[in-house]
């Protein structure tokens, strides 16, 4: 893959690294990253991320197959994670298109990997195919929006990837439908990830920080008025905000709502968010 006429051109040892980083990680995973196009291809795609969403019997699709096709053969970034022990069954997809400004942004969309698969490090792999192939086209900024209360996403992306935040934007899809969002405000927060440099040191720990938001003993979202001489604040999130939803929905609601008006007052007030620490904390220091 060479980049189309007008886009930049990645310095080649970047690109060996990319791939480097993408082999180790696929190999790691046991899964084979490719790109699809055809219809059939798409449609089990689609039935794949139903079944990742919980999607039910109402009619309602994650992604209509066509749409799939359609944005691959609009040369977007249509991508299908596969298993090597069983090379036929699709484990994974991913899907992205080129945002604004044009030549330089890939927004990816949606990447979802069966439920069995978590924690095997398709993820990962997944992302450093979607990175590699980017920068194959000068592509170097990715974006993404992701629910900053599902805290393994939040960690994944801040301490593994290295993004930053971009802005917060509550309830962004508007009700959703599927298993995993509905009756849930859609608040999303928006990152990007630098994909020609390497991923940024956090030396924050989260000892020093004052605790903005926490859990109080019954499990309730507890939010504290930062002092003034306060340089370093913690944000804390429930670590499995999917099995809360399940069990009291209410209860996941207040979470929410604590989190998007404790972090969006704090990032108006200037602070900026650093990392999430693995089990659901954020960090945000004071320039």
């Amino acid at each position: 893959m060479t980049p189309r006429e007008g886009l930049t051109t990645v310095d080649s040892e970047i690109i060996a690294l990319a791939e480097d980083e993408y082999a180790a990680a696929a190999d790691a995973a046991r899964i084979e990253v490719r790109e699809i196009h055809t219809a059939a291809e798409a449609a089990e795609a689609a039935l794949l991320l139903d079944e990742v969403w919980s999607v039910d019997e109402t009619g309602t699709n994650v992604l209509e197959p066509g749409l799939i096709v359609a944005f691959a053969h609009a040369g977007n970034y249509v991508s299908a994670a596969y298993s090597l022990d069983e090379p036929d069954e699709m484990i994974g997809v991913t899907i992205g298109f080129f945002g604004q400004p044009l030549g330089t942004l890939m927004h990816s969309h949606i990447a979802g990997v069966r439920h069995q698969i978590i924690g095997r490090g398709a993820g990962s792999a997944m992302k450093l195919h979607q990175r590699l192939w980017c920068l194959n086209l000068g592509i170097t900024e990715m974006t993404w929006t992701f629910d900053p209360l599902v805290a393994r996403n939040a960690y994944f992306n801040f301490q593994r990837l290295g993004v930053r935040m971009v802005e917060y934007l509550e309830d962004f899809y508007g009700q959703m439908r599927d298993g995993v969002n509905a009756g849930q405000a859609s608040d999303r927060m928006v990152v990007s990830w630098p994909l020609d440099k390497p991923a940024r040191a956090t030396l924050a720990e989260a000892d020093d920080a004052f605790e903005c938001l926490r859990s109080d003993d019954n499990g309730e979202p507890l939010v504290a008025e930062v002092p003034k001489e306060a340089s370093l604040v913690s944000l804390d999130i429930p670590s499995d905000i999917e099995t809360l939803r399940g069990q009291d929905a209410e209860l996941a609601s207040r979470w929410r709502k604590a989190l998007r008006d404790s972090l969006t007052a704090l990032v108006a007030d200037g602070w900026v968010l650093d990392t999430c620490l693995k089990g659901g904390t954020y960090l945000l220091h004071h320039p």
